[in-house]
């Protein structure tokens, strides 16, 4: 299993306790996650370990790793969220488990639009699904072959979904 986008509350991403020690740690922290918790969840698909790295490698290269914190915040071994807030990158200590890595959802967005224009991709919602339909297993052949860019349009769409819902991210981990 690899990592899977989705939009809504934690107790709509995670089961059990799992799911009631994430909503407090944000609550702790943030004060607002019981504002996302009727929110039914909407999953954006899995994507293994190998293009979410070459994602970040590719964009930290195109653009600067100072230009990408959002998107280098969060790591492909574990539990991160992309909050609808202007925060700053932080890690939460879960009782079970690693940290919740937390990171902006509007910073996250201004690094996506900017690696759209560095990469002539683009987003809007009919356009990412262009790419991830083109080649949904990565078959060779077009544009969308590279890893990165079926990684970027997931997660592009996912961040589209997430503000305009104003529901945080998840992008979690086997």
């Amino acid at each position: 299993m690899g990592l899977t986008f989705t939009v809504g509350g934690a107790k709509g991403t995670f089961e059990g306790r799992s799911a009631a020690a994430i909503a407090e740690a944000l609550d702790r922290a943030f004060g607002a996650e019981g504002e996302w918790e009727g929110v039914p969840p909407l999953r954006f698909g899995e994507l293994g370990d190998a293009p979410w790295g070459e994602l970040q490698g590719r964009a930290v290269a195109d653009l600067g790793a100072d230009n990408v914190p959002n998107l280098m915040a969060l790591v492909g071994d574990g539990r991160g969220v992309y909050l609808p807030a202007p925060v700053q990158a932080l890690s939460l200590p879960l009782e079970e488990g690693g940290p919740l890595r937390c990171a902006s959802l509007p910073g996250l967005r201004a690094e996506l639009e900017e690696l759209a224009t560095r990469w002539s991709l683009p987003l809007d919602e009919p356009g990412l699904r262009s790419l991830i339909q083109a080649h949904p297993d990565g078959e060779e052949g077009g544009v969308s072959d590279a890893p990165e860019v079926i990684a970027f349009a997931r997660l592009a769409l996912a961040a589209n979904e997430a503000a305009r819902r104003d529901c945080p991210l998840w992008v979690v981990g086997p």
